[in-house]
């Protein structure tokens, strides 16, 4: 029996993390049926995509659902800059189950999210959560993410009990995921600098300095080294940790790693005109920061870029140390990443793919299902047109926080439409997916270095 061809995407550049050509792509319900030139099907509807590239449906694996996004806003926003799949965390505060707080976060999604979705479950009580983990990964999950600071706010992990989560994930083929900053010494330092008369936003960055971010990453590594645990690095934004996580990974053991877009855009200038604004943590760092950044991303030390989308309201004229961290990111991934990434000659479009769609699926378990443009993949696709100019305002971004990092800044390139399973998404400059539509992931991280 011949296949049905849904839909034809004709004469576009399709572009995989192993190359890229000119390529017409065919749609048969969900899934990618063809790939290749002169494609033509009587009754399949065609969209002509010629000066477009196709590039594989952006998975971001760090966003967070719980602030003034919700997980049908962050995938309703997503879906504007051609996210097709979030990897969201689900937070687990104190007094509350685990279990039962990542079985609501699964339900969430299902009845609301307009995308694919998968989770991450992260901690706020370790000593309570960590003997919940092998009952929660019943629901699916895989991954668990630890805060080793935050100690003054009661949401760190130590290391005893950052040691025991690790040894039962690997014994559950789970992975761990660690924000990385050592929590005794930023809180000291918060104390000294961002407290009393004197205090300011122009002390934060040295009240957060790199070592300590650095100290953190190498004992997180050691301690999954002694468990033989897999271990995923979260918002990398100094170099001084990348010279660990190389070294590591040349040893052969299995860690990723990620930066997020904002590290690799801005520098800490931003904190002087955004104040609390621009406050997240870890910190934007310095200019040399952000080039060794990118230089990890092309050397494959970073094997991720992601949005840490965390928006939160703030006052920027109130007290500095009481502002959350975090700030809307997940609507800017691609456009930025492809703008100072390939507009500026830092890495290719074969790497951009890599880092936004490829290497996530393939760390999380989801390649080639999602990741990439090829025959029986999931037709989760961008029509991205690298002509297209946008100038970033507060106005055209749809987070509900209602403001951005990036007002004012010209961006060379956006999506102009995208599918998720063969169905619209984005289209026309408005999202057409409805809530619900998005299936729920179950994820099996790699037990390989990717």
């Amino acid at each position: 029996m011949t296949q049905q061809i849904d839909l034809i995407l004709k004469g576009g550049t399709v572009v995989t993390g192993t190359g890229q050509q000119r390529a017409d792509v065919a749609i048969s319900g969900e899934t990618i049926c063809a790939v290749g030139s002169n494609l033509a099907v009587e009754g399949a509807k065609v969209i002509d995509v010629s000066r477009r590239l196709l590039l594989p449906g952006v998975i971001d694996v760090h966003v967070h659902p719980v602030y003034e996004d919700n997980m049908e806003a962050c995938s309703r926003v997503a879906a504007y800059s051609g996210t097709t799949t979030l990897l969201h965390f689900a937070y687990a505060y104190k007094g509350e189950s685990m279990y039962d707080a990542t079985a609501r976060f699964i339900d969430e999604g299902l009845a609301n999210s307009r995308t694919d979705f998968g989770l991450h479950t992260g901690m706020f009580d370790a000593p309570n959560h960590v003997p919940e983990i092998e009952k929660t990964m019943e629901l699916g999950i895989r991954t668990f993410k630890f805060f080793m600071p935050y100690i003054k706010q009661g949401w760190t992990t130590d290391d005893y009990q950052l040691m025991k989560a690790m040894d039962i994930l690997a014994a559950n083929g789970g992975m761990a995921m660690v924000h990385p900053e050592n929590g005794g010494g930023i809180d000291y330092l918060e104390d000294k600098y961002l407290t009393g008369p004197n205090a300011s936003a122009e002390f934060f960055n040295i009240s957060r300095p790199a070592a300590l971010e650095e100290e953190a990453t190498f004992r997180a590594m050691r301690l999954a080294e002694v468990a033989e645990c897999p271990l995923y690095i979260v918002h990398v934004t100094t170099a001084r940790s990348l010279r660990h996580i190389e070294h590591a990974r040349a040893q052969g053991q299995i860690i990723h790693a990620e930066s997020c877009a904002h590290y690799l855009t801005l520098t800490e200038e931003i904190i002087k005109t955004h104040g609390a604004l621009a406050k997240v943590g870890p910190p934007i760092r310095t200019a040399a920061d952000r080039e060794a950044l990118w230089g990890g991303l092309r050397d494959n030390i970073l094997q991720v870029v992601s949005s840490d989308h965390a928006p939160k309201p703030k006052d920027p004229n109130g007290e500095f140390l009481e502002q959350g961290f975090g700030s809307p990111q997940v609507e800017t991934v691609l456009p930025l990443t492809y703008d100072e990434g390939i507009n500026k000659g830092r890495i290719s479009l074969v790497r951009l793919v890599q880092l936004l769609s490829e290497n996530p699926a393939k760390i999380f378990g989801l390649y080639p299902k999602k990741g990439t443009i090829a025959v029986g993949s999931d037709a989760d696709i961008i029509v991205f047109d690298p002509a297209r100019e946008v100038t970033i305002t507060k106005e055209n971004q749809h987070s509900n926080v209602g403001y951005t990092l990036y007002a004012g800044r010209k961006i060379l390139g956006w999506p102009e439409r995208t599918f998720q399973r063969g169905q619209p998404v984005l289209q026309d400059g408005e999202i057409v997916a409805q809530p619900g539509q998005g299936e729920f992931l179950t994820m099996r991280p790699t037990k390989t270095l990717v």
